[in-house]
């Protein structure tokens, strides 16, 4: 009953539709025809009217305009010739016409067959009674007049154009008639005309949507390739399905894009298009299959189908068994499967699809243990949102740790570390946050951020300070020359050092190299940072030309207890000393580290042991050092 109310709503719908058209339609055809009709009768009124002063001459209007007696022979053959021409352009009536003590006279006129045959032809300066205000008002105007009137000879529009004779000064008109009775008619032809029209072609423009949008939903929801029906079909099949609980698996095939890149995409879809058979053969009545994405498919099936025998159907696939004899093709499938509602049938089907791929399963059921993933899916997709509405508020900001030199208990720089600052106002580290930043390819966003409050900050001290950059940003030709710009304003550049991690700036050697002598040329000093937790090759260091090594914090809190990596450290230190590198260690957590710190001739620290970070610089005393 529902569908059926549904069904004459959209009936209903599309005739309102059709009869609003219709009218829109109607209503326009009236106007535009009716607005060229009146155009054109203008032109011809215009045109009619100012040629009588040329057929009258200017002998016989100077000789009127003095009140000179014209012979009746001679308006004869004037009036003859303006009812020829008046007969010629189809126009009902052409006159001069002159104002005399107040009323109007005919100087001249033409006349038809009918007005001879009844013996209204008009004669020389006879009244002319019907006189409108409009007729007479032409006589003080310095523009043609138009009107619309009925007298004993019709129903006309009429132009008035009046001129002043340079002899005398007085004014006469010029004028034509038109008879517009069948204007109307016109117009009604023309509204039944569009009328028909419309309803012709708003029938054949139905017919052809309808079999447009057939074709159109056919093609949109069929894979081309295959001839199966796809994701739109999936989804459409189950956002109208009665039903509420279903089965779904989602397959994975595991060799196609190996398959596309070596064969092709056309051995591909051949591939994929002989599984849809192999599954469809093998499933019942009740089970729908669809081609979901490149290499996956999707089997839907009632919630009464049996539970095993669905994961039966995709585990007993014969993977000794190719699925193409020419050429020779063998593939794998893992799946996830999902039952309950259909509203999160295809999300946790993917869910359990992406779990049996990684871990190299070749069916997983989605459950209790897979909502955690979905529920840290979820969280991702809810940070992303938060990061990109703090960096639309400001809510991303510096925070400043220092670093000591050990020798003199002085801060020598601060590191400025991102902090992000939650609408309820809670400062998350980067661990937090950091990843939903590389992930959405926000890297360049936040350096552009944090060095820009730094270099505000800074501006007009003589503080000297740090900050993290990605090879990511050192690869964006637009962030490089944002910093070549700042750098430029800066006042004292000397004073700043961008730390670059060692694993990126050796995988990206050249860019990286080619970005340190752009901002070295600046003043800008260089340092690698967790130096030690890749490659450790302090030649490759050395050949990027930096001014420093920040030792990997990892290294640092095992100082203690590692002699080998004691060791190291104390390598690295003597040869930094050769070279006149800086050498930092961060991540110093006690006085323990400190010392043996101190031990391998490491001076320059860095940790939660001196300061954490703060969102503002603070000078740390002697004395607080020492505790």
């Amino acid at each position: 009953m529902p569908e059926g109310r549904v069904k004459v709503s959209w009936i209903v719908a599309g005739f309102s539709l059709f009869l609003i058209s219709l009218l829109t339609y109607v209503y326009y055809t009236y106007q535009t025809t009716r607005a060229e009709i009146m155009q054109s009768v203008d032109n011809r009124l215009l045109n009619a009217a100012t040629s009588v002063k040329h057929i009258l001459g200017e002998n016989y209007l100077s000789a009127v305009n003095q009140g000179d007696n014209i012979s009746f022979s001679y308006y004869q053959n004037k009036s003859k010739q303006l009812s020829e021409f008046a007969q010629a352009l189809d126009i009902a009536y052409v006159y001069s016409m002159i104002l005399k003590d107040g009323k109007v006279l005919f100087s001249s006129s033409s006349y038809t067959q009918d007005d001879q045959n009844n013996g209204k032809v008009t004669q020389f300066l006879d009244l002319y009674p019907e006189a409108t205000d409009a007729n007479i008002s032409a006589f003080y105007s310095t523009e043609p007049v138009f009107e619309i009137s009925s007298d004993q000879w019709g129903h006309f529009k009429t132009i008035f154009i009046p001129y002043v004779d340079p002899i005398n000064g007085n004014t006469y008109l010029t004028g034509a008639d038109i008879t517009i009775y069948n204007l109307n008619e016109k117009l009604k032809e023309s509204v039944s005309k569009a009328a028909a029209m419309a309803s012709f072609f708003f029938f054949i423009a139905i017919l052809v949507a309808a079999i447009y949008i057939y074709l159109l939903k056919r093609s949109l929801a069929t894979d081309s390739s295959t001839g199966f029906s796809n994701h739109i079909a999936l989804e459409y099949f189950i956002k109208k399905s009665n039903a509420h609980h279903m089965q779904l698996a989602v397959i994975w095939v595991n060799e196609i894009e190996d398959i596309n890149s070596f064969y092709g995409t056309e051995v591909g879809d051949k591939v994929m298009k002989n599984l849809l058979i192999h599954f469809k053969l093998r499933s019942s009545a009740h089970c729908h299959i669809y081609r979901l994405a490149t290499n996956k498919i999707v089997l839907l099936a009632p919630k009464e189908m049996s539970n095993d025998e669905f994961t039966d159907l995709v585990k007993t696939y014969n993977f000794n068994t190719p699925v193409l004899t020419d050429p020779f093709i063998y593939i794998t499938l893992c799946a996830g499967i999902a039952s309950g509602n259909k509203s999160l049938l295809l999300e946790n089907a993917h869910i359990a699809a992406l779990q049996a791929k990684q871990g190299r399963h070749s069916v997983v059921n989605y459950s209790k243990a897979l909502h955690d993933v979905k529920t840290q899916y979820q969280y991702n997709v809810e940070m992303a949102k938060e990061v990109r509405e703090a960096f639309d508020n400001n809510r991303i900001v510096p925070y400043f740790q220092p670093i000591i030199d050990t020798n003199t208990n002085k801060v020598v720089q601060y590191e400025c570390l991102a902090r992000m600052v939650t609408a309820q106002g809670e400062v998350l580290k980067p661990d937090a946050f950091l990843n939903v930043v590389t992930r959405s390819r926000m890297d360049g966003i936040l350096t552009r951020t944090i060095f820009s409050q730094c270099v505000s900050r800074f501006r007009k001290t003589d503080i000297c300070w740090s900050l993290n950059i990605t090879a990511q940003d050192m690869l964006d030709p637009n962030l490089s020359e944002f910093i070549a710009d700042e750098l430029k304003r800066y006042p004292h550049p000397g004073n700043i050092t961008l730390e670059l991690l060692e694993t990126q700036a050796i995988a990206n050697f050249s860019e990286v190299k080619a970005f340190i002598g752009m901002v070295k040329t600046k003043g800008v000093k260089v340092i690698i940072d967790d130096f030690g937790s890749g490659y450790s090759n302090i030649s490759n260091v050395l050949k990027l030309e930096v001014d420093g090594i920040k030792l990997d914090g990892a290294l640092i809190k095992q100082i203690v207890n590692d002699k080998d990596i004691y060791l190291f450290i104390e390598h690295i230190a003597s040869f930094a000393n050769q070279l006149g590198l800086q050498l930092i260690a961060e991540s110093v957590e006690n006085a323990t580290i400190v010392t043996a710190l101190k031990k391998a001739n490491v001076t320059l620290m860095q940790g939660n042991y001196f300061a954490h970070p703060m969102p503002h610089v603070s000078t740390v005393t002697e004395e607080e050092l020492a505790l």
